[in-house]
């Protein structure tokens, strides 16, 4: 058996600090594995981890709404809705127009009429049109013609609008200018009496107008019809 004295006695405690500190790095780089997993394997430096402050952390959501926090406003609430059409006019009949149809210097616009009331309307002949400057001043230099050189298939005919149900008519006109001194006309609104005895009602194109008229001065109207005549 070999000698145990103060010479051997610290050769082996080296010993044993060396193996203690062998085991302790190999512990350290087991435990250490999923972290270098995550390494960039060229630069060697994983991403450090960003810690949200509490209020920015993820939380299930509330389906009541975020919960209020003391003291702090109250939160604005939603715009209420706007509706889409008022009360039905007087007469029982709503007037609209759509968007309008351009080409080649020819303008073309759809203009409704909807029995929104409770009763069956008659309808017959042609819209009774004016057309409007910005102040909504009849416009004694622009006429109205009843037919159409666009439109050879309808004719006035006389028939009944049930509740819910529409006619359609067709406002045509030319934007051509011939005349280099005089400015262009151009309405703003049209006031249309949708049947006789009713009020007249102000409206203007779909897109927003204008109804640019050139130097023809002239608007062309074709007669009512069932929407679904066609």
């Amino acid at each position: 058996m070999p000698a145990t004295g103060p010479g051997n006695a610290t050769t082996v405690l080296r010993a044993a600090r060396w193996s203690a500190g062998v085991l302790g790095a190999a512990a350290l780089l087991v435990a250490g594995g999923p972290l270098l997993a995550g390494c960039d394997d060229e630069t060697g430096d994983a991403p450090l981890p960003v810690r949200l402050p509490a209020a920015a952390q993820s939380r299930p959501s509330d389906p009541y709404g975020p919960t209020p926090v003391p003291g702090a406003p109250p939160a604005p609430s939603p715009p209420s809705p706007v509706p889409s059409e008022g009360p039905c006019p007087e007469g029982g009949v709503r007037v609209a127009t759509g968007l309008v149809d351009s080409a080649m210097g020819l303008r073309a616009m759809e203009v409704s009429l909807a029995n929104c009331g409770t009763r069956r309307v008659e309808v017959s002949g042609y819209p009774e049109l004016t057309v409007l400057d910005g102040r909504s001043a009849p416009m004694e230099s622009v006429t109205v013609h009843q037919g159409s050189s666009t439109d050879s298939r309808h004719r006035p005919t006389v028939f009944a609008l049930g509740p819910g149900e529409r006619a359609v008519a067709a406002v045509v006109w030319r934007n051509t200018v011939t005349l280099a001194d005089r400015p262009a006309t151009e309405g703003v609104y049209l006031r249309v009496v949708p049947v006789p005895g009713a009020p007249g009602q102000r409206v203007r194109p779909g897109d927003g107008g204008p109804l640019d008229l050139g130097n023809t001065d002239r608007v062309e109207v074709t007669p009512w019809r069932p929407a679904d005549a066609d």
